[in-house]
């Protein structure tokens, strides 16, 4: 089991779009086989930083997800809207 964050900055303007985006992939990717959690958080301090949390359960069912055409219709999504790539930290679980 390996729990991934994943940043994703948006452009000014866009978090909206971004949040109506996101929330449509959350579901499909918790119900993705071998995704154990799947979370979607905003920043207080700066409305277009947001992280995604996952734990799952091995690095090949992540790696497969991206191949799922609603993950694909998502980074679609992501064009215009994206001030930068997603920046994904792959971590392990200490406590």
């Amino acid at each position: 089991m390996f729990r991934v964050l994943a940043k994703m900055e948006v452009l000014p303007g866009k978090s909206g779009e971004f949040r109506k985006n996101i929330l449509k992939l959350a579901p499909q990717t918790i119900e993705y086989p071998g995704c154990l959690s799947y979370e979607v958080l905003q920043s207080n301090e700066n409305e277009n930083i947001f992280w995604m949390c996952e734990t799952w359960e091995d690095e090949q069912h992540f790696q497969e997800h991206f191949s799922a055409d609603f993950t694909k219709e998502f980074e679609k999504t992501l064009e215009g809207v994206a001030a930068k790539d997603v920046e994904p930290y792959i971590c392990k679980i200490v406590f």
